[in-house]
């Protein structure tokens, strides 16, 4: 569970300027949505979430993107709980 500062710093983000174009880092978008940082890349990878970079290369999500997939209601087909689907699970022999 995230710490209550981070909460407060991601919320103060998300609510923050009033630039043309706001942009989300990883963690944010995965705090939001009560999931792992690795599930929003996955997300990414598979066209979900468009992706974005930042002039240092890191990842970034249009606050846009974000809350039209949060209002979806969809965490994002392939994923349970917020973790990738069959994730760190052996087969059954």
């Amino acid at each position: 569970m995230p710490r209550p500062a981070v909460m407060e710093s991601t919320t103060a983000a998300m609510i923050g300027s009033h630039m043309d174009e706001e942009l989300m880092t990883r963690r944010q978008v995965a705090v939001l949505f009560r999931v792992t940082s690795a599930a929003v890349a996955t997300w990414a990878r598979r066209g979900r979430l468009p992706e974005v970079r930042n002039e240092a290369g890191r990842p970034r999500y249009r606050r846009g993107d974000v809350e039209a997939l949060f209002r979806s209601g969809s965490r994002a087909e392939g994923t349970v709980n917020g973790n990738v689907a069959g994730a760190g699970r052996r087969a059954s022999p």
